[in-house]
């Protein structure tokens, strides 16, 4: 079949082989796609009424092999769009082909038309994907094995192909006495399915037939993949297990080993565990098939005695598989420690993929189905917190360590909600990670971080704790508005990328040199969201640039963008080989290709979004902490570093942030906080209800501090408590007025402005 053993190479790769097979094509079949190939035909395409799916999806491929792009392209649509579109059918057109899958990959890459290139080739995909899963052709390839020996082998060759989905009927199939005549057949076939049959026939171990799971296990361990190896671990410690089945088992371990080549150490819950990480970091050994967008939770109905599967999205199903195993450990030891902070991070980043906020225990918030999941079935904070802190920590240490974005932020999530001062903070190993977070290359878990630590008001001093304080003050003006730079030696260019960003609303440092752009961004902006650095920046050169950029915890994660000047595209696609969350463009690429490269970067990285509403809500919950940590007066963070960003906050145009600022710079000894309050509370141009709290935040400065006002405010102050036209904000000022306790007696001038004569 067309895509049954075909693995998608990496751009590298990709690059070379379009280079490769471009130049043996262009001898062999005449026609060449040169790298970025340009559209050499201008004329006007008719497709022809009445073509059948067949014709235009030959004509789509001869077009395009001819480099006549507009006329390819045509065609690609028409065929897209055609009323007897079937997946299944240009699956098979596409397999007459045997080049058709070069030609897409190279179309997709280098041509302009590779948008639709990619539909038809998705198309094909999902033809593969349906015709595969049919039970119809699936049972009739199961019959045709007991035919002739020519029968028997393109059988067993389409059963192959078929994979997992053949499984189910096969088992059926060994469980029906009716079929005895094709046991024997069915059992070898059985042994030739491969690795996409391990998850299905592990589950099938589950069966009451103890001579059909011998042939199960035989099975198993003729496949040869290591991750059947738990199953069959556990068929041995299983005490109500036959013997007969034990002893395959054990047999079959070996005949893995032996196929393999590596020796499984451990007993079953260690495997259990061990396959549990394999499936938790998608290791390509268990991983779902990337090119499909849904993957099967295989499962044995005991009652009906049969293998079912349940479809989740491709995104989740290592999680969900991680979380099986673990369940597996956890009924062979109910307090295994490492399986229940497993499961709880496997299912933390099981929500965030269904796009749910992994910060709220809402259950009323719904994400992407779950199907594996009932319908009541708790949220991931539920979980976490009920925990308790212990484990929190250790979901927490293994984000830090993966850089996990959404498990990180919902193991400090209960860490806030369950964890005291002597739970969050200490000396101990298991209570660094909240630390530690305060590294983080997401803003805003470093955030996060330094919100619980405030609140825990700790007294003795750990490491890093200087970092609190910093944090919480950064958070108090913070922003959803995104911050990039572009660094590009061509003005021109330059300008028009950082217009592009700007135009949605993007601030933007555009400059032609690294350190420069580095010097005003720490100046300017909060958080960097993405740098795009053309590919022959000057000193210190593109790929020390990205070097040094990652070298910075904060950027570790940050999207890079290269703009790809000429002839340096093999260059370009060599540092995004190497670099994590780097991808290129032309360098003259438009707004869309821009924002599309941003957009798959971001959603690789992982990292959090801040709009404006969560932006304001991290700073309201930043400025409460400062004053927690103000009012306490005994921790070991010093909330005068967040002064400037207090005194910023007075002017956001949010009224309750610059209320709360205010009442946190009153409790700070300095004259430049009673200064900045006073002149909220003296501008006529502010609201009431501002000037009111900030001349009650003015006496609250007084009375801890004294006076600290220039002359000039003085002076303000007893005008606008004498004679200000407004009564309640002349009463707000003589309440500030009185708590100055000035020498001079201010008093009397106020009383004597009453007198009637």
């Amino acid at each position: 079949m067309l895509l049954a053993s075909f693995q998608v190479p990496s751009r590298r790769r990709l690059s070379r082989q379009v280079l490769v097979v471009g130049a043996m094509l262009s001898v062999g079949l005449a026609w060449t796609v040169p790298a970025r190939a340009q559209d050499t035909d201008k004329t006007t395409v008719a497709v022809p009424a009445g073509a059948t799916v067949e014709s235009l999806f030959t004509d789509f491929l001869h077009y395009a092999r001819m480099g006549r792009f507009s006329t390819a392209d045509a065609y690609a649509k028409a065929l897209l769009a055609h009323p007897e579109l079937d997946p299944v059918k240009v699956m098979k057109i596409a397999n007459r082909d045997k080049d058709s899958l070069n030609t897409l990959l190279i179309i997709i890459a280098n041509s302009s038309i590779g948008e639709s290139a990619t539909r038809v080739l998705d198309l094909i995909q999902q033809g593969e994907h349906v015709g595969r899963k049919q039970s119809d052709r699936i049972r009739e390839n199961i019959a045709l094995l007991g035919g002739n020996p020519q029968q028997e082998f393109f059988a067993q060759q389409r059963l192959i192909e078929s994979g997992e989905y053949a499984v189910p009927l096969m088992i059926e199939t060994l469980l029906d006495k009716e079929q005895q005549a094709l046991w024997p057949r069915v059992i070898v076939s059985l042994t030739k399915l491969g690795k996409g049959a391990v998850r299905p026939l592990v589950m099938a171990l589950r069966m009451r037939n103890n001579d059909v799971r011998i042939h199960v296990i035989r099975a198993l361990g003729e496949i040869g993949y290591p991750q059947a190896v738990p199953y069959l671990s556990r068929l041995i410690v299983n005490k109500d297990m036959p013997g007969e089945s034990k002893q395959a088992a054990g047999a079959a371990i070996s005949r893995i080993e032996a196929i393999s080549g590596r020796t499984i150490s451990g007993g079953a819950k260690d495997q259990f565990l061990g396959l549990a990480e394999w499936f938790y970091h998608e290791d390509p050994a268990v991983r779902a098939d990337p090119r499909l967008r849904e993957a099967n939770i295989w499962y044995w109905d005991h009652a009906e005695q049969m293998l079912h599967a349940v479809v989740v999205s491709r995104p989740i199903f290592g999680q969900v598989m991680a979380m099986r195993c673990c369940e597996e450990v956890l009924h062979l030891e109910n307090d295994h420690a490492p399986a229940i902070a497993l499961w709880l991070a496997a299912n933390i980043r099981r929500e965030g993929r269904l796009g749910m906020d992994v910060e709220s225990g809402d259950p009323g918030e719904v994400g992407d189905p779950d199907p594996t999941r009932p319908s009541a079935f708790p949220r991931a904070l539920y979980f976490s917190q009920a925990a308790g802190p212990r484990y929190a920590h250790m979901v927490l240490a293994r984000a830090i360590k993966e850089s996990d974005t959404a498990v990180a932020l919902g193991a400090i999530e209960a860490l806030r909600i369950t964890a005291g001062r002597s739970s969050l903070v200490g000396s101990e190993d298991i209570k660094q990670p909240l630390v530690q977070a305060l590294r983080f290359p997401d803003l805003l878990v470093r955030i996060r971080a330094a919100l619980a630590l405030g609140a825990a008001l700790p007294t003795a001093p750990f490491a890093d704790a200087e970092f609190v304080t910093p944090m919480l003050a950064q958070a108090v003006t913070l922003s959803g508005r995104s911050q990039m730079i572009v660094l590009d030696t061509d003005q021109q260019n330059r300008n028009r990328v950082a217009e592009i960003l700007r135009s949605s609303g993007r601030a933007v440092i555009a400059d032609s040199s690294y350190y420069p752009a580095m010097e005003r961004a720490r100046v300017e902006t909060q958080s960097i969201a993405a740098m795009l650095v053309s590919t022959d920046v000057g000193e210190p050169g593109v790929a020390r640039v990205i070097d040094q950029f990652r070298a910075e915890f904060q950027y570790a994660k940050t999207p890079v963008v290269l703009l790809t000047k000429p002839t340096h595209d093999l260059m370009a696609e060599d540092l995004a080989d190497r670099f994590p969350y780097v991808t290129m463009v032309s360098s003259d690429a438009d707004d869309t290709a821009i924002e599309h490269a941003l957009m798959r970067l971001q959603s690789k990285t992982g990292r959090a979004t801040i709009d404006d509403a969560l932006a304001l809500s991290l700073a309201k919950q930043s400025v409460d902490t400062l004053r927690r940590l103000a009012e306490d007066g005994r921790t070991v963070f010093d909330v005068s570093v967040a002064q400037p960003a207090l005194l910023a906050a007075l002017e956001a145009t949010d009224e309750s942030l610059q209320i709360s600022a205010a009442s946190v710079l009153a409790l700070l000894s300095f004259s430049s906080a009673q200064h900045g309050i006073a002149a909220v509370a003296l501008d006529d141009g502010r609201s009431t209800s501002l000037r009111v709290a900030a001349f009650r935040s003015l006496a609250e400065s007084a009375k801890g501090h004294g006076n600290m006002l220039e002359p000039s405010q003085i002076d303000a102050l007893v005008e606008t408590a004498a004679k200000d036209g407004d009564l309640v904000i002349r009463t707000a000022a003589s309440e500030a007025l009185g708590a100055m306790n000035l020498s001079n007696n201010q008093a009397s001038e106020i009383l004597r402005s009453y007198y009637g004569g």
